[in-house]
């Protein structure tokens, strides 16, 4: 039968900072702590982290300028639509005025709708510029 072994963190008594001969569990709470082992980090993974990191803050920000243009060409656009529908509609409302305001027009409304009527010969009145 195979069992596992817990390995030990430290394997000698210089690492605990004790003596040879000294019983390590005399004085437990009284040792170091053990010091962090770290991985040394070549110079050119940081450089190469750092660059990669300026890229994608370059990156978002192009995606994001693009996507700026992108909602100002659609505003332009609508507007451009906008101003093409209200010039219909203004040529539309001067054709309007134009046909409202016909003398034709106006002589039909009088007659029919008013109950005017053209003057007889008897109503007119004629002056002469005096000498």
């Amino acid at each position: 039968m195979l069992v596992a072994k817990e390995k030990p963190k430290f394997t000698s008594y210089q690492e605990w900072g004790l003596k040879r001969g000294n019983n390590p569990r005399q004085n437990i709470y009284d040792l170091p702590l053990p010091r962090e082992r770290r991985i040394p980090v070549p110079r050119e993974s940081v450089l190469l982290c750092g660059m990669l990191l300026c890229l994608i803050i370059i990156g978002v920000g192009l995606i994001t300028q693009y996507g700026h243009i992108i909602a100002g060409n659609y505003r332009v656009h609508q507007m451009r639509n906008e101003i093409a529908l209200l010039q219909e509609e203004n040529e539309q409302l001067l054709l309007d005025v134009k046909r409202l305001s016909s003398l034709d027009r106006i002589e039909a409304i009088a007659a029919n709708e008013l109950g005017l009527q053209y003057p007889e010969k008897r109503q007119w009145l004629i002056l002469s510029a005096g000498n």
